[in-house]
């Protein structure tokens, strides 16, 4: 009985000091390199509707389950645009934890939906990462999403058949979490190791 008790005591002083050392460590800070966490002020975004680079939609359910690191721009773009993607895909290739990769999508929504048709994305991201998503909506659906992620975009075009325009939007990377809330932002400039160190660190964490 004296044997069983002091084993007892043991499992459960092992047990403690686990749950303890668990605590701790949720309530120590990540030190990131260049995210912006929001943690318990995490967003939950809105109902929305995409159309992706192989013409599916895609609505918020279908980003739940799994990290999203998102950036905003067009293929048209002349620079912002492919190093953010070249940064991107760099970074994918920097997380040698296959957990924390498996965990998480990149994914590339246009705020042009006018001439970045699924087809048009689909081998504009493929050239950077073929597992990227790409996706675009309607002028509708582009506002309620950015709208909640704070991201800016503006098309300089006066002319509604004007094909020859630029588009001004913000440079940052939003990171949505499993449970599709706004979580984290990457302002520019972009670093792509220090990237997939946070979020490897993130990832691992929460």
């Amino acid at each position: 009985m004296r044997k069983s008790r002091i084993v007892a005591v043991a499992v459960l002083a092992l047990a403690t000091g686990f749950t303890i050392a668990l605590i701790v460590k949720q309530l120590q800070p990540v030190k990131l390199e260049s995210a912006t966490w929001f943690g318990d002020h995490s967003r939950a975004l809105p109902e929305f509707e995409l159309i992706d680079q192989n013409n599916n939609k895609l609505k918020r359910s279908d980003f739940e389950g799994r990290w999203h690191l998102i950036f905003f721009g067009y293929t048209h773009c002349p620079d912002i645009c492919p190093a953010s993607l070249q940064t991107l895909a760099d970074m994918v290739k920097l997380i040698d934890d296959r957990d924390v990769a498996n965990l998480l999508e990149v994914a590339f929504i246009s705020v042009d939906p006018a001439r970045d048709r699924p087809e048009i994305l689909k081998s504009y991201v493929e050239y950077f990462n073929p597992d990227f998503i790409a996706a675009t909506a309607s002028p509708e659906n582009l506002d309620r999403i950015t709208g909640s992620l704070g991201i800016a975009y503006f098309i300089d075009k006066n002319d509604p058949e004007q094909q020859s325009y630029e588009v001004g939007h913000s440079s940052g990377f939003v990171l949505i979490n499993p449970a599709v809330e706004l979580s984290g932002l990457f302002s520019a400039p972009h670093d792509s190791r220090k990237i997939a160190n946070d979020l490897i660190k993130i990832i691992e964490r929460y």
